[in-house]
């Protein structure tokens, strides 16, 4: 870290957290934390107010989230580099940090060191992401390609296969079907075949199974 001070705002709204943070960080030379706050609204006062190097913020706090506070700050500009620290490891808590313009994420529980070290690399305009969440990330991005590659094949359907698909997941044969929607029977096994193609499911059962948990039967 170069010898000029580092300016570093504190946001918790546990009063023992933040003490702790504070004791961990001014082991850091140069460093000076110009202010701690213990809900989200008082920390995007503060942050604009004083314009620190770092604003270390938790998640859940009252009045605005961790998260809803560093998008407020990235709409106004501010060039205050952001680290969340959390409790949660969940993919969707680590997506939406990155989405709101986090600079680094890290868990409650690392070490003292850790937390200096993240501090120091997003001053330095590094992102520091720990290593548990850095897989949650992974899986949590994993997730979301997979569920718009979901989207796509969905909406890639035809009105008319989307009701074979609905008719053949209730239990309906080519025959039961096609008279319902007055079609032949080898007309619905043809849209049949054509929406396992682009589902990539190669049962009936699965195609059921398919419409339940994708509720498209609500649809």
């Amino acid at each position: 870290m170069s010898e000029e001070s580092l300016r570093v705002v504190i946001a918790d709204d546990h009063s023992v957290v933040r003490q702790g943070i504070r004791g961990v960080l001014e082991e850091i030379n140069g460093l000076d934390v110009v202010g701690e706050v213990g809900d989200g609204v008082e920390a995007l006062a503060m942050v604009i107010d004083l314009s620190p190097d770092v604003v270390v913020l938790d998640v859940n706090m009252p009045a605005m989230s961790g998260l809803e506070v560093t998008m407020a700050l990235r709409e106004e500009g501010s060039p205050v580099r952001v680290l969340i620290l959390s409790m949660h490891d969940d993919p969707e808590y680590v997506l939406q940090a990155v989405r709101a313009g986090a600079d680094g994420y890290v868990l409650k529980d690392v070490s003292p060191a850790e937390l200096r070290d993240a501090v120091i690399a997003v001053h330095e305009g590094r992102d520091h992401f720990t290593a548990r969440v850095t897989q949650q990330l992974s899986v949590g991005l994993r997730r979301e390609i997979e569920e718009e590659q979901l989207r796509t094949r969905v909406g890639s359907l035809t009105q008319r296969e989307r009701e074979v698909l609905l008719l053949v997941a209730q239990g309906m044969t080519n025959r039961e079907a096609g008279g319902k929607l007055e079609i032949s029977p080898r007309t619905v096994e043809t849209h049949r075949e054509r929406v396992m193609d682009k589902l990539r499911i190669r049962t009936v059962a699965g195609l059921t199974r398919f419409v339940v948990e994708h509720s498209l039967d609500d649809t």
